[in-house]
């Protein structure tokens, strides 16, 4: 019976061992799309000065059409109030992370990214 046991475990540590490496690979272009995504989402607001429905919409479908994240579970959070030359805009986006390991074994940290940046806006009103 140990001896049973001892291989199930052997095989599913090694299936975790095998996948692993190419997950963290797709999580870390998960965090990078979110990150350039939201910096060229703030590089915009910036001329704009603020965060317009229309550009968090661009960021969102840009998110979904590129990255296949979920669209109801991208939560952007941004500054929508007008904002003059020298005043700072920030915006934060939150993602669902994907798995890490194939079996849920071992902890594999939070379960969402999140993304925030700050940035001065350029508009003069």
């Amino acid at each position: 019976m140990s001896t049973t046991l001892a291989k199930w475990m052997t095989l599913i540590i090694m299936a975790n061992i095998m996948f692993a490496p190419i997950l963290a690979y797709i999580d870390s272009l998960h965090r990078e799309a979110v990150e350039v995504v939201l910096q060229e989402g703030a590089k915009k607001a910036a001329i704009e000065g603020r965060f317009t429905n229309e550009l968090v919409d661009d960021m969102k479908q840009e998110l979904v059409d590129n990255y296949n994240f979920e669209e109801d579970k991208i939560i952007i959070d941004a500054t929508q109030t007008l904002k003059t030359r020298n005043e700072y805009i920030e915006a934060s986006i939150e993602v669902p992370r994907g798995i890490i390991f194939i079996f849920n074994i071992f902890n594999s940290g939070p379960d969402k990214i999140k993304k925030n940046t700050k940035v001065m806006s350029e508009y003069i009103g």
